[in-house]
């Protein structure tokens, strides 16, 4: 794997500690640091976007991408005159509504437009609180990196030629996914950044497999 990386998850953590220390708002939550650790990925699936494939060195340069998550006691917690650090930017509370899954942060008469947040709860046991735009989650850029292409890579599609979902992954070998990453770049096709790929790494922290897999807004 290259070296070459631009690590950005801590950074923007930090950023977004120091700016909710400094707000004059009574309480300022941010999200939860990801498990997901770029210098390490042995044993590791992650959400990315495949920006290019680089041909003189045989790599992919992926984008990890890991989806914002609150703390559930933090969100259930705030109240007017809180904050939420969101995507780069604060967000001052100056209503907060909740239902039985769901908390909406400014929300008005349209959960999505400038200043608010609409927070949904995950159905596992954590209970944490994921930001939504529509049906897709806040993504936070975590990391960019060269990964080599090696002989022994899958890829598993989730997706038909029509674009619709198979009941079951089609399974192709490394030079067949290329092939396909060509053609959807020249024919501008489902493609592989729209948060529709999560890529798995083996043991050693070499790229093992990608699966591409439907989403509505594709």
């Amino acid at each position: 794997m290259s070296n070459r990386r631009r690590i950005t998850g801590i950074l923007l953590f930090l950023l977004a500690v120091t700016l909710c220390a400094s707000a004059s708002a009574g309480t300022c939550i941010t999200a939860m640091a990801t498990s997901v650790n770029p210098d390490n990925l042995a044993c590791t699936a992650v959400n990315a976007r495949i920006l290019r494939y680089n041909p003189g060195s045989n790599t992919l340069t992926l984008e990890l991408i890991v989806p914002e998550v609150f703390s559930g006691e933090e969100v259930e917690s705030l109240e007017v005159g809180d904050a939420i650090y969101s995507q780069g930017k604060e967000i001052p509370v100056n209503s907060n509504e909740r239902d039985v899954f769901s908390v909406s942060i400014n929300g008005g008469g349209y959960e999505y437009e400038e200043g608010t947040l609409w927070l949904v709860q995950d159905s596992t046991a954590d209970r944490n609180y994921f930001p939504m735009d529509y049906n897709d989650y806040l993504w936070t850029s975590l990391a960019e990196i060269d990964v080599p292409v090696s002989d022994s890579l899958l890829f598993l599609d989730d997706i038909d030629v029509n674009g619709s979902k198979r009941p079951l992954p089609a399974v192709y070998t490394a030079g067949e996914f290329l092939r396909i990453l060509k053609q959807e770049t020249l024919d501008s096709g489902v493609g592989f950044t729209t948060n529709n790929v999560y890529v798995i790494f083996d043991g050693n922290g070499a790229l093992a497999s990608i699966e591409r897999y439907y989403v509505p807004w594709q």
